[in-house]
C-alpha cells in the first residue's frame, strides 16, 4: 500500500472549508470519556483547540514560525454551552465560523455536532496575539491577517 500524497493527507487530517466555515472531523476516543462513557466536559475545549490548530495549518500559518518570531496566540476567553452528551466512538464535526478580527484579537464560534447535525456544544472563543517575551498584546501580524482574510474569502466563494 502506497503512502498518500501530502495534499490528500492535509485534506483528511486538517478538515475542509465549506462556505464561510472550517469543518474538522474527529472520532471520540476512550481517553475522551469519563467513567460514565460520555465525553468529559473539558475535552470539548481540547476538540475545539485541535480544530483551530488545523484551521491555522490550512491557512499555512505555522505555530513554530510564530513562536520563533516571539508571537503567539493565546486564548483569553471561552464560553461553552453544552447541549447534549457525546459518547465513545461517535463521529463529530467541529465547525469554526463567525470569524472576526480586531487589531489584536480573533473571535470565532465553534460548534461540536454529530454527523447528523445534532449539536453537542457551542463555544465562543476569544484569542489574542501576544509577545512571548513581554506577555503583552501585539497587533495581529500582517502576514497572519492576510492569510486569515484570504482563507475567509476562499471559503465564502465555495
Amino acid at each position: 500500500m502506497g503512502k498518500p500524497d501530502q495534499d490528500a493527507m492535509t485534506a483528511v487530517m486538517d478538515g475542509w472549508l465549506i462556505k464561510d466555515a472550517h469543518q474538522y472531523p474527529m472520532v471520540v476516543q476512550f481517553e475522551d470519556t469519563d467513567a460514565g462513557g460520555i465525553v468529559y466536559h473539558s475535552n470539548y475545549i481540547n476538540f475545539a483547540e485541535r480544530a483551530r490548530t488545523a484551521l491555522l495549518r490550512l491557512c499555512d500559518i505555522k505555530m513554530q514560525k510564530l513562536i520563533d518570531r516571539d508571537e503567539v496566540i493565546v486564548i483569553r476567553r471561552v464560553e461553552i454551552d453544552y447541549k447534549r452528551p457525546s459518547q465513545m466512538g461517535e463521529r463529530l464535526i467541529i465547525t469554526s465560523d463567525e470569524f472576526e478580527m480586531t487589531k489584536v484579537s480573533l473571535y470565532m464560534r465553534q460548534t461540536v455536532a454529530d454527523e447528523d447535525g445534532n449539536i453537542r456544544a457551542v463555544l465562543k472563543v476569544h484569542g489574542a496575539f501576544v509577545s512571548i517575551s513581554t506577555g503583552r498584546p501585539i497587533r495581529i501580524p500582517a502576514d497572519v491577517r492576510e492569510k486569515l482574510d484570504a482563507i475567509s474569502e476562499e471559503a465564502a466563494s465555495l
